[in-house]
């Protein structure tokens, strides 16, 4: 527990010592307007590693993006994203070319296999964990551009769970990128700044789930080129009593068109900006988020479609931020297609109460779900109906200490039920760490 004490304090540190913003590595003169302008809040935002028993979804993806920032943050203070005044044509392209190099080569690798770990680890894994399947064998390609960028998680152990149980492994790696973008969105609102790194790992966590679904193999009869989403597909139609490929209640193709609805996010647009105009052609590290505003109230829409045990769940997430808070309400529908009347609502709120040395985060879910069923021979059937989940998370700040460091707890419990990230059954909620603030 020390070692892992150590390793967290250092990981933090290390974010500490190289951040770097555009004025520290460029000249004023050459900051771009956009950038220049960004209108830092109150907000107070962590970037924190944590603990749970059973390293779940939730706590691997903050840490995920917490290794990420990283790793980025001192490729920058080392490499820096400018290395001469571009201002001639000869200069631009020179400019362009060597940072459109250091991303490809540099920053891509880190931003891909990011996601690819958090898909395989902290996705299907955290899944394969929760029923004590622990003989679990990971294998992942080198990243682009170095290899194809693919990963596998897979248990050999016999165990006998139900259908749900199954399709939540199945489902566990896609369910797992939302996570990651949905703490992104919190951190971008909370500070109105979006820094390029952020975009790069927001646009690949968004793209290799979207590209995963669509590129799939439509054939059901076809053998080959099994994945998650295929067979997702083909279980959850046997288990509804379809089990004739040629005649589904819901084929690849009605999976892949509902599930297109994850590009109707401006994030998505917001993320591909900072690689490619602020970054790339201007050569800066950061750029404000534009949101609508409603008095003293920011606010931002997204929609998106999460695979669930029950079929495909449908979100309208509102992003806002107010006085010194920030909110996340998210109303979800569930897809008719095999069970009707689900769905629920979510309200994640960061820093509803401050000190000047203590904050708390309140998240609460409330929903009305189908039953989910629990081992083989006999199959167990808890939940249905109204089920919910609340929780506090604390973040203790060491006034005294030489760098920002904060202690994390988080308490609460979850009723069984489907909620993203988190386990099937029944559970406490306990979660501890260190973060460091901005």
């Amino acid at each position: 527990m020390k070692s892992l004490t150590y390793l967290i304090i250092i990981v933090l540190l290390f974010i500490r010592t190289s951040e770097m913003t555009a004025e520290d590595i460029q000249d004023e003169s050459l900051v771009d307007s956009v950038a220049s302008q960004v209108s830092h809040t109150t907000h107070r935002t962590y970037f924190p590693l944590l603990f749970d028993p059973g390293l779940t979804m939730r706590t691997g993806a903050e840490n995920v993006i917490t290794l990420q920032t990283a790793i980025a943050s001192a490729e920058d203070r080392l490499i820096g994203t400018r290395w001469f005044r571009e201002l001639n044509g000869v200069n631009k392209i020179g400019g362009i070319s060597g940072r459109l190099a250091k991303y490809a080569i540099i920053d891509l690798p880190v931003d891909y296999f990011s996601i690819v770990l958090a898909h395989e680890y902290f996705g299907h894994g955290a899944r394969y964990r929760e029923l004590d399947m622990d003989d679990i064998h990971y294998g992942f390609d080198w990243p682009p551009p170095y290899g194809k960028g693919g990963g596998e998680a897979a248990n050999y152990k016999s165990v006998l769970i139900s259908t749900h149980e199954i399709l939540s492994i199945w489902e566990g790696g896609i369910e797992v990128q939302p996570l990651i973008n949905r703490e992104i969105g919190m951190r971008w609102m909370a500070t109105n700044e979006m820094n390029y790194r952020e975009a790069s790992q927001y646009f690949w966590s968004f793209q290799i789930l979207y590209s995963y679904i669509q590129d799939t193999n439509e054939d059901l009869a076809d053998g080959t080129n099994n994945n998650d989403p295929r067979a997702y597909t083909r279980i959850i139609n046997a288990h509804a009593g379809y089990t004739d490929v040629n005649n589904l209640k819901m084929s690849v193709k009605d999976l892949k068109s509902k599930m297109m609805l994850n590009a109707a996010n401006p994030f998505v647009i917001y993320s591909m900006y900072s690689i490619i105009k602020t970054y790339l052609w201007d050569g800066n590290s950061t750029n404000a988020v534009p949101a609508l505003r409603f008095g003293n109230v920011s606010y931002l829409p997204a929609l998106r479609a999460e695979l669930t045990p029950f079929g495909i769940q449908y979100h309208l997430d509102n992003y806002l931020r107010f006085k010194n808070m920030v909110a996340l309400v998210d109303i979800s529908y569930g897809d008719r297609t095999f069970f009707d009347s689900w769905g629920g609502v979510g309200v994640d709120i960061r820093n509803i109460y401050r000190t000047p040395n203590l904050s708390f985060d309140l998240n609460t879910n409330i929903w009305k779900q189908p039953e989910l069923q629990f081992g083989l021979n006999p199959t167990e059937s808890k939940g249905g109906g109204i089920g919910g989940a609340f929780s506090v998370r604390s973040y203790y700040d060491f006034r005294n200490s030489k760098i920002p460091l904060a202690a994390v707890m988080e308490f609460g419990y979850k009723t069984t039920g489907f909620l993203e990230g988190y386990k099937l059954d029944s559970s406490p909620i306990l979660i501890i760490g260190l973060a460091l603030g901005n």
